[in-house]
């Protein structure tokens, strides 16, 4: 392709899910009458086999010249431009999944393999995700690995029971706040939280417990031996933040696969110098990249070849800068 290559918006791709509403809306997302959404993917680029449940797991470009091309075919015409020194996946994609979630009901208690398991499965996937909170409606709730003092064989025995709940470290997370979720870590979003996820692209997961009968939902399979293999107790990197106060730039993590920057601005922004592409997510607020123009909710990619393109908010904002590890 010889098309210059330009920061650009992608069409999210929607999921149904059971514990799913309807407050995406409210980020711009066009919802499908009647349908319950749990999920907004802003930045997919999966094969079909690793999300059987949707049609079309990948994202698509919105407008322009590359209009409807997915993730991996501008990178099959692109490459460095928009990875930059970054390599795309084994299978060519690109190694970011970031996900809108809002949560109107709990989702399942669940954990994702670690790197043992996964070394040791081969049809698994390693997933490392992170959660930003957007939203905390009065006395959300979010369950973030095990209360102090209990040994992996008093957990493994209560895995697939309601009795694993009440192993669970609850906490009541504040807009604002971020949570790491490495692999191994038993977790659970709680009803009335609505939160960004920048995530490895896996969709491997353990459901432990699922409150099918504490909402009338339709039971869904558990996992409770994966999964217990698959818990660890005190993962690395499973640590929080709460809100930041006034403005300014924090960075929320760094680790093998992705980093995190919050931007908190009603002015010009300036990005890291670290190589790669970027993708920019309005947590509130607006913002600018170069001829794009973006409202809460929205997100965009800016490639490795335009890093330097002008990115401003213009008026009080919170923004995720968000870049790929090499």
């Amino acid at each position: 392709m010889t098309e210059t290559l330009h920061p650009f918006t992608l069409t999210p791709v929607l999921s149904a899910r059971p514990w799913g509403g309807r407050r995406l809306e409210e980020y711009g997302k066009h919802l499908p009458d009647g349908v319950l959404i749990g999920e907004s993917w802003e930045v997919a680029d999966l094969p079909d086999h690793v999300a059987p449940y949707i049609d079309d797991p990948r994202s698509r470009v919105s407008s322009g010249p590359l209009v409807e091309l997915s993730l991996s075919e501008v990178i099959e015409g692109y490459g460095e431009e928009l990875l930059g020194p970054i390599p795309p996946t084994a299978e060519g994609r690109f190694p970011l999944l970031v996900k809108l979630l809002d949560a109107r009901e709990n989702l399942s208690v669940q954990v994702h393999p670690h790197e043992g398991y996964v070394a040791e499965h081969p049809d698994t996937r390693l997933k490392v995700e992170s959660w930003y909170v957007m939203e905390a409606r009065l006395g959300a709730a979010m369950f973030h690995g095990f209360k102090p003092g209990l040994s992996h064989q008093q957990i493994a025995a209560k895995t697939g029971t309601r009795d694993v709940v009440s192993t669970l470290r609850a906490s009541r997370p504040l807009p604002g706040s971020f949570h790491n979720v490495p692999p191994g870590l038993v977790h659970s979003l709680g009803a009335g939280l609505m939160v960004a996820e920048i995530q490895t692209p896996s969709d491997t997961t353990y459901r432990l417990y699922d409150w099918a009968v504490e909402y009338g939902r339709e039971p869904r399979q558990l996992h409770a031996e994966e999964g217990a293999a698959s818990i660890l107790l005190d993962p690395v990197d499973a640590g929080s933040l709460p809100p930041a106060t006034g403005r300014g730039v924090r960075l929320l993590t760094s680790n093998s696969h992705y980093w995190i920057r919050e931007h908190r601005t009603h002015a010009g922004i300036e990005l890291s110098n670290l190589p790669g592409p970027r993708v920019m997510m309005v947590i509130r607020g607006d913002l600018s990249v170069g001829d794009l123009t973006l409202a809460q909710g929205g997100t965009a990619i800016i490639p490795a070849c335009a890093v330097g393109t002008p990115v401003a908010a213009r008026r009080p904002s919170t923004i995720l800068e968000i870049g790929l590890a090499g």
